[in-house]
């Protein structure tokens, strides 16, 4: 049994923080959506470039709808000229949903994201031919790689930068050698796509398909970056790969997904990504056919609901609900959770403690998170309740006598008011009767809810108005607590004499 030391402050830290869930039926969501393709083809008579694009922002109150979107779609010859010394700077600009970059050096033609473990993404595809500034719509975790790429006549070269979440700005002063290129448009279309929503459901597999590729992914818990501090997050990614190699043909395949779902106060959805990646390289080199394929495709939705509360971490842990991993963060504004919070009260355990009941499937868990991380379960326990009368200070109380079964963990009871007025919560202690902090027991749809570590007898008190404190000191602590305050009066006498 833990030492029996309910409060030795004064209850600065007794705030209203009873709270439930509450999900609105119909949110209002946010969407961004940003589709982007790249294509450079060789063959011995002339090289092709072919860039695609597809944007739309939108408001909805659901992201399982299927949208009918237009794709532009430009294709070129590619003119390659002398190789010519290019220097300027490269200006990159990072925030929380996109990334901008201004370069001095022509030729631009692809900016690529690279989290690996995470995603992979085409922020941006097209062909600068001045100094431009670009846009795209992006994300990434923590640490990412971008690869800024400059059509080179029958290839790429590459700049990169390693970007953060914790610098905006970053720039590079350069000289690079291209080859000239000009473009002559061979072709402008724009085709008509569906894309289907999805929305992905915690804890629970999810199936990916991107034509005709199909793929599944578990899920995974972790905390990830969301809108400028991070959140609860559940983690879906998979792969589909391809190769074939033979003396004359090598073809490389990669399709990537990676859905990520971040949640708030509550466990509410604040935000969610849906990204797919596709990668194609395919040479053959024969003897009537020589040709050099690579194609990149990119798409990206985040979808915001502008509603829901999330705030800056001040306890982080994951705690085993059912076998199923749920992350739990306390903020200054509840808790956040990736499974669905359903109550949360501080209490005091040696301190300020947060209480919890989280569900990750068909049934939940109460757990005490404590300010350093770390946690424990709580028993829910049957209590047997008799009414009767009892005498303190001279005055009789009608008053519940609660018996429970002890237990070696924390407990919570509830037990169905019987007067409709003030009372306070005791425990038998060894000797007597010890009144529990106000802020262990509340009241929650109509009875009296009591956490402790436990006794086998409570009182519940009618009429009876409860301390602002309460003074409960174990043997154990005691005699340090008599040192310190001896320690205090010395330092304090000493003090005193060398005035």
């Amino acid at each position: 049994m833990r030492p029996k030391m309910l409060l030795l402050i004064p209850i600065l830290l007794s705030l209203p923080t009873l709270a439930l869930a509450a999900n609105s039926s119909s949110p209002s969501l946010c969407v961004m959506y940003q589709q982007y393709s790249s294509t450079l083809q060789i063959t011995p008579s002339h090289i092709t470039y072919k860039y695609s694009s597809s944007f739309y922002n939108t408001t909805t109150s659901s992201t399982n709808d299927e949208r009918t979107i237009k794709y532009n779609s430009n294709s070129f010859n590619v003119n390659v000229g002398p190789l010519t010394n290019y220097t300027g700077k490269v200006s990159v600009n990072v925030s929380p949903f996109s990334i901008s970059i201004t370069s001095q050096i022509p030729q631009l033609a692809r900016v690529l994201l690279i989290e690996p473990g995470l995603i992979e993404e085409v922020v941006w595809a097209g062909f600068t031919n001045t100094t431009t500034t670009v846009k795209g719509l992006t994300y990434f975790n923590n640490t990412a790689t971008l690869v800024l790429q400059f059509l080179n006549g029958s290839n790429f070269a590459n700049i990169t930068f390693t970007i953060s979440h914790t610098q905006t700005t970053y720039q590079k002063a350069l000289t690079l050698l291209l080859h000239k290129v000009n473009l002559t448009m061979t072709g402008e279309y724009q085709l008509t796509l569906t894309i289907q929503g999805t929305q992905p459901q915690r804890y629970s597999k999810m199936e990916f398909n991107y034509e005709g590729i199909r793929a599944q992914a578990p899920y995974n818990t972790s905390i990830a970056y969301y809108n400028g501090t991070y959140v609860p997050a559940m983690i879906w990614n998979s792969k589909a790969s391809g190769l074939l190699a033979t003396e004359l043909t090598n073809l490389q395949g990669i399709v990537e997904f990676t859905d990520i779902e971040f949640f708030g106060v509550n466990g509410s959805v604040v935000g969610s990504l849906d990204n797919t990646f596709s990668s194609i390289y395919f040479t053959h080199q024969g003897f009537i056919l020589n040709i050099t394929y690579n194609s990149l495709n990119s798409r990206i939705k985040i979808v915001i609901n502008p509603n829901a509360e999330y705030a800056k971490a001040s306890v982080a842990t994951t705690v085993l609900v059912n076998g199923n991993p749920a992350v739990v963060i306390i903020t200054d504004q509840g808790v956040e959770s990736t499974a669905t919070v359903n109550l949360y009260h501080k209490v005091m355990v040696f301190g300020p403690t947060t209480l919890i009941y989280v569900n990750t499937t068909s049934s939940g868990a109460y757990i005490t998170i404590f300010p350093n991380g770390s946690y424990e379960y709580v028993s829910q326990v049957e209590p047997s309740v008799t009414v009767s009368n009892i005498t303190l200070g001279g005055k009789t109380y009608t008053t519940q006598i609660v018996n429970i079964n002890n237990s070696s963990n924390y407990v919570i009871f509830n037990v169905s008011m019987a007067k409709n007025e003030t009372f306070a919560v005791f425990k038998q202690g060894s000797n007597e009767m010890v009144e529990l902090n106000p802020n262990n027991y509340f009241i929650y749809n109509g009875k009296i809810v009591v956490f402790d570590d436990p006794s086998m007898t409570y009182y519940i008190v009618y009429g009876y108005q409860p301390s602002s404190q309460s003074f409960s000191i174990s043997s154990n602590l005691l005699l340090p607590i008599i040192i310190a305050i001896v320690f205090i009066v010395v330092v304090a006498i000493l003090a005193s004499r060398r005035r």
